[in-house]
Protein backbone atom coordinates (compact mmCIF):
# COMPACT_ATOMS: atom_id res chain seq x y z
CA UNK A 1 0.00 0.00 0.00
CA UNK A 2 1.46 3.51 -0.70
CA UNK A 3 0.11 6.39 0.86
CA UNK A 4 -0.52 9.64 -0.89
CA UNK A 5 2.77 11.43 -0.80
CA UNK A 6 3.92 7.84 -2.78
CA UNK A 7 5.76 6.56 0.12
CA UNK A 8 5.54 3.03 1.18
CA UNK A 9 3.05 2.15 4.25
CA UNK A 10 4.28 1.75 7.36
CA UNK A 11 2.16 2.62 10.98
CA UNK A 12 5.08 3.85 13.14
CA UNK A 13 6.23 6.33 10.14
CA UNK A 14 2.45 7.36 10.29
CA UNK A 15 2.55 7.52 14.01
CA UNK A 16 5.38 10.02 13.67
CA UNK A 17 4.14 11.83 11.02
CA UNK A 18 0.74 12.23 12.88
CA UNK A 19 2.50 13.90 15.96
CA UNK A 20 5.48 15.69 14.41
CA UNK A 21 4.99 16.88 10.99
CA UNK A 22 3.07 20.17 10.48
CA UNK A 23 4.02 21.61 6.63
CA UNK A 24 2.84 24.12 6.11
CA UNK A 25 2.68 25.34 9.19
CA UNK A 26 -0.28 25.96 10.48
CA UNK A 27 -1.26 29.41 10.86
CA UNK A 28 -1.59 30.91 14.38
CA UNK A 29 -1.34 34.59 16.42
CA UNK A 30 1.88 33.55 18.04
CA UNK A 31 3.66 30.52 18.97
CA UNK A 32 2.28 29.79 22.07
CA UNK A 33 -1.02 29.64 20.75
CA UNK A 34 0.16 27.69 17.85
CA UNK A 35 1.32 24.98 20.03
CA UNK A 36 -1.68 25.25 22.02
CA UNK A 37 -3.42 24.75 18.52
CA UNK A 38 -1.64 21.36 17.68
CA UNK A 39 -1.14 19.48 20.80
CA UNK A 40 -4.83 19.76 21.15
CA UNK A 41 -5.50 18.98 17.45
CA UNK A 42 -2.91 15.76 17.64
CA UNK A 43 -4.61 14.86 21.07
CA UNK A 44 -1.32 15.22 22.61
CA UNK A 45 -2.04 18.00 25.05
CA UNK A 46 -0.30 17.98 28.42
CA UNK A 47 2.57 16.52 27.13
CA UNK A 48 5.24 18.31 28.79
CA UNK A 49 7.55 18.45 25.46
CA UNK A 50 6.81 17.95 21.89
CA UNK A 51 8.27 19.10 18.57
CA UNK A 52 7.08 19.94 15.30
CA UNK A 53 8.76 19.77 11.63
CA UNK A 54 7.94 22.29 9.20
CA UNK A 55 9.61 20.93 6.44
CA UNK A 56 8.33 18.07 3.30
CA UNK A 57 8.27 14.76 3.92
CA UNK A 58 11.10 13.80 1.62
CA UNK A 59 13.67 16.04 3.16
CA UNK A 60 12.64 14.40 6.71
CA UNK A 61 12.75 10.28 5.28
CA UNK A 62 16.47 11.50 3.82
CA UNK A 63 18.01 11.75 6.74
CA UNK A 64 17.31 8.08 7.47
CA UNK A 65 18.52 7.84 4.37
CA UNK A 66 21.60 9.54 3.53
CA UNK A 67 21.13 12.72 4.59
CA UNK A 68 21.98 12.29 8.33
CA UNK A 69 25.08 11.49 10.22
CA UNK A 70 24.31 7.82 12.26
CA UNK A 71 25.26 8.14 15.74
CA UNK A 72 24.28 4.62 16.95
CA UNK A 73 20.77 2.91 17.99
CA UNK A 74 18.94 3.43 14.80
CA UNK A 75 19.75 7.45 15.51
CA UNK A 76 20.70 9.76 12.91
CA UNK A 77 21.76 13.97 12.79
CA UNK A 78 20.42 15.70 10.08
CA UNK A 79 23.41 17.07 8.07
CA UNK A 80 21.26 20.03 7.38
CA UNK A 81 18.90 22.44 9.37
CA UNK A 82 15.34 21.75 10.09
CA UNK A 83 12.47 24.62 10.33
CA UNK A 84 10.56 23.17 13.99
CA UNK A 85 8.65 24.63 16.65
CA UNK A 86 9.19 23.58 19.93
CA UNK A 87 6.00 23.28 22.56
CA UNK A 88 7.00 22.61 26.39
CA UNK A 89 3.58 23.07 28.79
CA UNK A 90 3.44 25.27 31.73
CA UNK A 91 1.69 23.37 34.43
CA UNK A 92 1.06 26.38 36.59
CA UNK A 93 -1.08 27.99 33.45
CA UNK A 94 -2.06 24.81 31.41
CA UNK A 95 -0.76 26.35 28.28
CA UNK A 96 2.10 25.66 26.31
CA UNK A 97 4.99 28.10 24.99
CA UNK A 98 6.29 27.78 21.92
CA UNK A 99 9.45 28.68 20.34
CA UNK A 100 10.61 28.12 16.40
CA UNK A 101 13.68 27.41 15.32
CA UNK A 102 16.25 26.20 12.36
CA UNK A 103 18.35 23.53 14.08
CA UNK A 104 19.78 20.31 12.84
CA UNK A 105 17.36 17.61 14.15
CA UNK A 106 17.93 13.78 16.01
CA UNK A 107 15.54 10.90 14.52
CA UNK A 108 15.09 7.55 14.95
CA UNK A 109 14.88 5.57 12.32
CA UNK A 110 13.42 1.74 11.30
CA UNK A 111 13.33 0.72 7.93
CA UNK A 112 14.90 3.95 6.47
CA UNK A 113 11.36 5.84 7.90
CA UNK A 114 11.54 7.98 10.71
CA UNK A 115 9.64 6.77 13.95
CA UNK A 116 11.15 8.94 16.80
CA UNK A 117 12.25 12.64 17.49
CA UNK A 118 14.89 13.74 20.23
CA UNK A 119 13.10 16.00 21.95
Amino acid sequence: MALSSGQTWFPPFEQFLWEHWDYPKTPASNQNTYCDIMMWKRGLYGKLKHTFIHEPIEKIINVCRGEGIYLGGGWYQSKHFFSITKCTFNRMFGHYTGQWISTKIIIRCKFGFPVAIQE
